[in-house]
């Protein structure tokens, strides 16, 4: 069963976790570390704030069939808000 609270502290902890790596990256660069140290570091906080983003959508997708759901609406109507909300998540990727 998804439970919205425990979902919320999973992103809290990833989004600090990202933070973290952020300041890892900044002091690489403060230190003049090589070229490929930065980018491999880079990499993986773009993997990672990614992954946020992919969970945090999944989330809301949860949320928001729900509320539908228990708006006495249908499941095409609940599919069609999720996939607008996960085409909307897209074009902002690009």
């Amino acid at each position: 069963m998804y439970d919205r609270e425990e979902e919320c502290k999973r992103i809290v902890t990833r989004l600090k976790r990202l933070e973290g790596q952020l300041r890892g990256l900044q002091r690489l660069v403060e230190m003049g570390e090589d070229c490929e140290s930065v980018l491999t570091q880079f990499a993986a906080a773009k993997g990672a704030f990614q992954r946020v983003g992919e969970i945090i959508l999944a989330s809301v997708i949860r949320d928001c069939i729900a509320k539908e759901s228990s708006a006495d609406k249908g499941p095409e109507e609940s599919v069609e808000s999720a996939l607008a909300l996960f085409e909307q998540y897209v074009r902002h990727l690009q």
